[in-house]
């Protein structure tokens, strides 16, 4: 996702005000052997919200919404059909796939002390379905409201869930209205409220102890129980405004753990320690260039991007072995089906495997296609609407040139090389694309509201491709706007996700909406697969082991997601 700018060479001699700052905003070696010192995001300025639902808190943007609310399974990544109990000590659905029940684990409670209890579960489920800012998760409507029987939940569903099994067991669980034990400023009513670190009440190991618009620290909650008492006793987030200073405190090793790709990693950062620096970035999700197809996105009066052709044509034409070896440093390798789905989903790939010539089409190609989707070049050489079939299709009028920017963070230094090496290549093919770097949370609040041409941005990865044609194709209205940024409303593929869900994976049914979602992503490109996006995962030894390895799969290697705090009670001292 992002990548360290900066060399070794470049980041040897650390200058004295980033020395400071680092030993002000307690970087690991000063913060004591059992304080960890993570990096997630750079750029992303923070704010004392630290609520799990909204898209925007800082704890949303920095991953950390996994150290204080966990999920009820603890599913892994990497491995399918791998999980491990949590708050939950099981997961049990019917015979039809329309009933699924959760036994809860005696242990968990909340940081509080009060007990966390079936009922909670069954609030927040109910609370869910009634209210769409809360439904970040992408769930479906209950049938009837969730129930709750001494340790067990029971959610039931109107249509089968075999699909949705592990979405369902990965909600992070949160107090929300009705909640007994919970004070009534931690409850969390919207997906648009503020929650500040003073009243996070969460179930995980670590909560939001203090904050500042530099350091944010986490400490162990006393009363976490799910696991014996972790060796690290706190997690600290300080902020970073650019990739050099992150850069210099991880080659310092003020860093433990950070989810960067850094530009020639084995001879930069691996190099200058290598008994202590490692990387492991094994493949996670489908990088894809998200279109906004809508009229309204900032150029959707010039951009044509509401016509699937002109889409498709934009595709065909990116290098995307140029991507994955410049801007990607090789760590990510070209997607190689317009389906989307990753190599490791192979066999659901069908006619659409390896159907996408990584190293795009000529000009001449793109010019041939375009000119018979009623496009031609105007004086300047750009492709512009033409003849009525593209006005038809972009809804734009004739002699409109066809121009979009691509708007990246200018801190995720991959995708700023990528959309810059995109932009050059459409450019090479007389399509008039830009590149625009904005700031990470400018980026983030912006595909939230829509207010992109285009972006390039990481997948949800998974095994099962449910969960990836989810994220694309879902209706966001029905996901608290989790899903689906480029406002490409298809019915068809609503209702076949809905079929999918239902479908147990391996089945012919569950083949045929595969197909079917295959064909929408092939012929609608809401979506372009560009690369097969990598799980990045950059850690030092020097303090602490027990790390996720290509030898020790047993989590999302990353400091993000679900598995944040999964991870960090396995570390022991080093």
């Amino acid at each position: 996702m992002k990548k360290f700018l900066t060399m070794l060479s470049a980041t040897m001699c650390l200058s004295g005000s980033i020395v400071g700052f680092l030993a002000t905003t307690g970087g690991a070696s000063s913060s004591g052997p059992t304080v960890l010192t993570e990096e997630t995001n750079v750029g992303q300025i923070f704010t004392n919200n630290f609520n799990p639902a909204n898209s925007q808190s800082t704890s949303t943007q920095m991953s950390t919404n996994g150290l204080s609310y966990e999920p009820l399974i603890m599913y892994n990544s990497l491995k399918a059909n791998s999980w491990s109990p949590w708050l939950a000590t099981s997961e049990m659905m019917n015979s039809t796939g329309t009933v699924v029940t959760f036994t809860m684990n005696p242990m968990a409670s909340w940081s509080n002390g009060a007990p966390l209890t079936a009922k909670h579960v069954a609030n927040e489920f109910n609370a869910m379905s009634n209210n769409a800012t809360l439904n970040i998760f992408g769930l479906p409507a209950l049938a009837g409201p969730a129930t709750s029987s001494g340790n067990k939940v029971t959610l039931t569903y109107a249509t089968p869930q075999f699909s949705n099994l592990e979405a369902l067991g990965s909600v992070l669980i949160f107090p929300v209205s009705g909640d007994a034990g919970i004070p009534a400023k931690s409850i969390i009513k919207s997906g648009n409220d503020n929650l500040s670190n003073k009243n996070v009440i969460g179930n995980g190991p670590y909560v939001p102890t203090s904050y500042s618009g530099q350091l944010i620290k986490y400490t162990l909650n006393p009363h976490w129980k799910l696991t014996p008492k972790p060796y690290v006793t706190g997690v600290n987030i300080p902020y970073y405004a650019s990739n050099q200073a992150a850069t210099q405190a991880l080659v310092a090793h003020k860093i433990d753990w950070a989810g960067n790709d850094i530009p020639q990693i084995t001879r930069t950062f691996g190099a200058a320690d290598p008994a202590h620096n490692h990387f492991y970035y094994p493949a996670g999700s489908t990088v894809t260039l998200w279109f906004n197809t809508s009229q309204s996105a900032p150029d959707g009066q010039t951009d044509c991007l509401g016509d699937p052709t002109f889409r498709k044509a934009i595709s065909m034409a990116i290098n995307r072995s140029q991507l994955s070896t410049i801007g990607e440093t090789g760590f990510e390798a070209p997607a190689t089906s317009t389906s989307g789905m990753t190599p490791s989903q192979l066999a659901y790939q069908g006619s659409y495997a390896n159907n996408i010539n990584v190293h795009g089409w000529t000009p001449s190609q793109v010019s041939s296609y375009l000119s018979a989707a009623g496009y031609t070049r105007d004086a300047k050489g750009y492709f512009q609407v033409s003849a009525a079939k593209a006005v038809t299709a972009t809804g734009l009028p004739a002699r409109t040139e066809c121009k979009f920017s691509i708007q990246d963070p200018v801190s995720y230094s991959d995708y700023a090389e990528d959309m810059q090496l995109i932009a050059s290549q459409l450019q090479a093919v007389h399509i008039n694309a830009s590149s625009q770097g904005v700031t990470t949370g400018q980026w983030n609040a912006n595909i939230y509201t829509s207010n992109f041409d285009a972006i390039i941005r990481w997948g949800a990865g998974g095994s099962n491709p449910y969960s990836q044609f989810q994220n694309w194709l879902d209706d966001p209205a029905n996901t608290g706007g989790s899903t689906n940024f480029g406002a490409y409303i298809n019915p068809i593929a609503i209702n076949t996700l809905v079929k999918l869900a239902a479908a147990k994976p391996g089945t012919p049914a569950f083949q045929t909406s595969v197909n079917t979602l295959a064909s929408i992503l092939t012929t609608g490109v809401p979506q372009a697969p560009i690369l097969y996006g990598a799980d990045w995962d950059v850690y030092t030894t020097i303090r602490f082991t027990g790390w996720v390895t290509a030898k020790n799969q047993y989590a999302y290697p990353g400091p993000a997601g679900n598995s944040i705090a999964f991870v960090i009670t396995k570390l022991k001292k080093s």
